[in-house]
């Protein structure tokens, strides 16, 4: 007897964040399947769990002993095998669905919840490990227009145009992310090939789809063609649990620029990407190339102590910029009594009298222990960009919003910037403002020394000098920004 293992028809689709099935997955399962079973005749039906049928057990056994597999099709996620007499069945893989062909006389599976046997000894059995896939027999003539397909919209191949995004979308104010995702609308896209498409069209994921360009709409559905063709030719993306049959490596996880890359480097601008969670999914993005329309213009203002950034973020906030300042955050929550429970967790020394933490000794002991430094700042930035994410988020698309973040770069809080400015000066004007302080000037010094590094000083849009005056400065900013 032939050796069909070889031959295994094996598919287990998106265990990573609950991913659905998605289409280049779903076409290499019918490809592959359809080499293996068209024309084989189905000699009995062995119904291991009633609950993954979706209607009377009995009809749908009788509806397929004797007949013939003649074609297999998409539509949208779902797989369709089409028999002679005008039958087909419907197929719905959900998470973990995957079909094998065995011979008889293989022992059947635990997870094997439907079997097929042919009438030439061999067997295709559904697998289900979550059993959450269901099987459905339907009529050739109007299946299509019947529950569960009625409401699978058109895959990006189907379309011809934007139109149908553009109607459905303009009253959507849900991050185009879930639009897309949405499968009464454009079918097809999940959750890796959504991220991957939006990274290609500069488009925010968190984007209302009502502020989405017919242009912009345009580019999706072209990209979405494009991703999509080439991960079916790749045979789709093997991620974690995904394995197609031997022969077919599903190997366009080599080819993802940006979904599950989350830490890695925009190969367009070298910026870190970022991992968020949209309605749930989670989500990866460049903040540098992918901007929210629906949010405020941002500016950032940072810079070492003594350099002028207060300066040229209070300028700003004159010229009608909505400011917040980092600083001031991390002093309110500095009289937080459960943060000053979390601080004294990295730092026990630390004295709290009258809810005021002692904040020259904070500094002092920062300053020898660098490592203790990086893990109070890791813990209060957390903090602090979500106070700055929501202030930035309560302002409209036609605002704009100036931050001043001391470690911008370090908190990541640099992600939320539209342009980034660094204040610096000279080491003999820092000292002289210092003096004017009356503070620890060698201390400050110190940090000073290490507070910029020289690929942070690439990410920003101007450095502006501050060794002058005032009057100087205000007139470098109203060029530099204001002016735009």
């Amino acid at each position: 007897m032939l050796n069909l293992k070889w031959m295994e028809a094996m598919v287990v689709l998106g265990t990573i964040a609950n991913n659905m099935p998605e289409l280049p997955e779903v076409e290499t399962v019918k490809n592959t399947l359809e080499h293996l079973v068209c024309s084989k005749e189905i000699k009995s039906v062995d119904v291991y769990r009633a609950k993954n049928i979706d209607g009377d057990v009995d009809e749908f056994i009788n509806s397929l002993v004797g007949r013939t597999i003649q074609s297999l099709s998409r539509v949208g996620k779902f797989l369709v095998f089409h028999f002679d007499e005008n039958i087909v069945m419907i197929s719905h893989l959900r998470m973990e669905g995957k079909y094998y062909l065995k011979n008889e006389g293989e022992p059947i599976g635990k997870h094997d919840l439907v079997v097929f046997h042919f009438m030439d000894d061999t067997f295709l059995t559904y697998n289900d490990t979550r059993r959450f896939g269901v099987l459905k027999i339907a009529n050739e003539k109007n299946y299509t227009n019947e529950p569960p397909l009625s409401n699978v919209g058109p895959d990006p191949f189907m379309m011809n145009d934007a139109s149908r995004l553009e109607k459905a979308f303009k009253t959507k104010r849900i991050p185009i992310k879930q639009a897309l995702l949405d499968q009464t609308i454009m079918s097809g896209l999940g959750n890796i090939y959504v991220d991957e498409v939006l990274f290609l069209c500069k488009i925010h994921p968190e984007t209302p789809a009502n502020l989405i360009t017919r242009k912009e709409l345009d580019d999706v559905l072209t990209n979405s063609r494009i991703v999509l063709k080439e991960a079916i030719v790749a045979g789709g993306s093997t991620i974690k649990s995904y394995h197609p049959q031997q022969g077919i490596s599903g190997n366009f996880q080599v080819q993802l620029q940006v979904y599950g890359k989350a830490g890695g480097k925009c190969p367009n601008c070298g910026h870190s990407f970022r991992k968020i969670f949209v309605n749930g999914r989670g989500t990866t993005y460049c903040p540098h190339c992918q901007k929210d329309v629906a949010l405020p213009h941002v500016v950032a203002i940072t810079g070492a102590i003594a350099s002028g950034k207060s300066e040229v973020s209070s300028y700003l906030a004159s010229k009608g910029y909505h400011y917040i300042n980092a600083d001031e955050i991390v002093h309110e929550l500095y009289k937080d009594e459960k943060i000053q429970v979390g601080i004294k967790k990295i730092i026990p020394s630390l004295v709290v009298t009258n809810n005021e933490i002692d904040r020259l000794y904070l500094k002092n002991y920062l300053l020898d222990n660098p490592n203790k430094k990086a893990r109070l700042e890791k813990y209060l930035y957390v903090i602090v960009s979500e106070r700055i994410h929501d202030f930035i988020h309560s302002f409209k698309h036609n605002e704009k919003v100036v931050m001043e973040v001391p470690l911008l770069f370090q908190s990541k809080i640099d992600d939320l910037a539209d342009e980034i400015y660094i204040v610096y000066s000279s080491k003999e004007i820092q000292m002289k403002r210092l003096q004017a302080r009356n503070g620890n000037i060698d201390s400050y010094l110190k940090l000073n020394e290490s507070y910029l590094k020289q690929e942070d000083k690439k990410k920003a849009t101007a450095l502006i000098c501050n060794n002058k005056d005032v009057a100087s400065l205000h007139k470098l900013v109203d060029k530099l920004i204001c002016g735009k």
